[in-house]
């Protein structure tokens, strides 16, 4: 048997989607409870705003709304971000009433909304250097007079003191530090092989497992705030492998199965009744970026042999990354991309294991009793490494995730 299909799946718009963009009609009021680092206190519980509660300016300033400040905008001319699915299917039944199904699933997403910054470094101010480019860094960190200083819209924010970075006054709008906006430029698309293969019931056996061989690719921000298209990168949802496969089996034990069917009540309420239930699960780990780092080396060498990762050196920390801080890059054009396929954490790979006996008391009236062990191989699922070059602990896994360590449980319930 063969299927096929296909859809548009529409996003919605509008703002109760996102956060209510208020402008100058929202104004926060902080609590400063002390002056001093607690030596005397001008705000009690009483009243914890002594001066008073900071009064929103509404429209009253006009172009003038928060100056010195970050400020983004709704964009005027939405899209509805979407998404294509389509998908083409063989099913096959095979001998022991085993079925097959074999998949081909593919998504396209669309017009899918990306912050952009509007009020960059100019892009020619920037070094382009892959190396640290020291004379440029401080060519826009030198603090100049500060224009704005003295003007009452001003005080209280970053651009209210007497000198400002040189960096800040390049900006195309410098009376405010960040402009944003999000526009309906990001895009993604995934494709895989499906495979699944199930066994019905029969002779005290039933089984499902699924393997999925796919990619899933992005563009929902920018490697730079002043390149002209998103980065198209791997995504960090993408798995490429996942398995998994789940199982019941009923013992061939007791009365009517295939060994000792004609056994006695006292010996059947032990031997037989009893099931086995598994369920593995086993993904891909996700893949891994390093920052604005300096990379000189190849990058096939930072993946370690499997048998060779551990906790404390999960990458080869030492196939061509500058480690000192001091010759670290800033006030550049990134190069190094955001995520890589081939250099990835440690994948899930867990086993569940459950044991049930059921004691019939009467024909309606059941006692079962489970024995469920979780992670019951105690397999460690490690965290994603710290993937700072420039930390002491670069390379090394501090934590776990997924499924802890083995757990076993026991219980009775009573069916009725």
């Amino acid at each position: 048997m063969a299927r096929a299909g296909y859809g548009i799946f529409y996003d919605l718009l509008g703002i109760d989607r996102q956060d209510v963009n208020q402008g100058g009609f929202n104004q926060p009021t902080n609590i400063i409870p002390s002056l001093d680092n607690g030596l005397t206190f001008q705000a009690p519980l009483a009243n914890p705003f002594p001066l008073g509660l900071e009064t929103p300016p509404g429209a009253s300033l006009g172009l003038r709304t928060f100056l010195g400040r970050g400020i983004s905008y709704f964009n005027p001319r939405p899209l509805n971000a979407y998404m294509q699915r389509w998908s083409l299917s063989i099913q096959r039944e095979l001998p022991w009433q085993v079925l097959v199904d074999v998949s081909y699933v593919g998504n396209r997403g669309t017009h899918i909304s990306v912050t952009r910054e509007l009020n960059p470094i100019p892009r020619q101010y920037l070094s382009a250097s892959t190396e640290r480019d020291q004379a440029r860094m401080d060519f826009l960190s030198q603090t100049r007079p500060n224009p704005f200083s003295g003007i009452r819209e001003f005080a209280g924010t970053t651009l209210g003191g007497v000198n400002v970075a040189r960096s800040q006054l390049l900006r195309p709008f410098p009376h405010f530090t960040s402009v944003t906006v999000r526009e309906p430029n990001g895009f993604s698309y995934y494709h895989s092989l499906q495979i699944e293969v199930e066994k019905r019931l029969g002779k005290g056996l039933m089984f499902i497992s699924s393997w999925t061989w796919s990619k899933f690719m992005e563009g929902i921000g920018y490697l730079n705030e002043t390149d002209p298209v998103v980065e198209k990168v791997i995504s960090d949802q993408d798995y490429p492998h996942r398995f998994v496969f789940s199982a019941i089996y009923e013992l061939p034990f007791g009365k009517g199965k295939r060994f000792l069917t004609n056994t006695n009540r006292w010996l059947d309420a032990v031997a037989g009744g009893w099931q086995l239930q598994g369920w593995f699960e086993g993904q891909s780990g996700q893949a891994l970026g390093f920052g604005n780092a300096i990379f000189r080396g190849a990058l096939k060498d930072i993946p370690l042999p499997r048998g060779e990762r551990t906790a404390e050196r999960w990458l080869n920390v030492n196939a061509g990354f500058e480690r000192d801080a001091a010759r670290q890059l800033a006030s550049n054009i990134r190069t190094l991309p955001t995520r890589f396929t081939g250099i990835r954490g440690d994948g899930i790979n867990n086993l569940d294991l459950s044991f049930f006996k059921n004691y019939r008391l009467t024909e309606s009236k059941v006692i079962q009793f489970r024995m469920e062990s979780f992670n019951a191989l105690n397999h460690i699922q490690f965290g994603n490494p710290n993937t700072t070059p420039t930390s002491g602990a670069f390379g090394t896994i501090s934590g776990e995730k997924g499924h802890g360590q083995r757990q076993m449980t026991f219980g009775l319930k009573f069916l009725f």
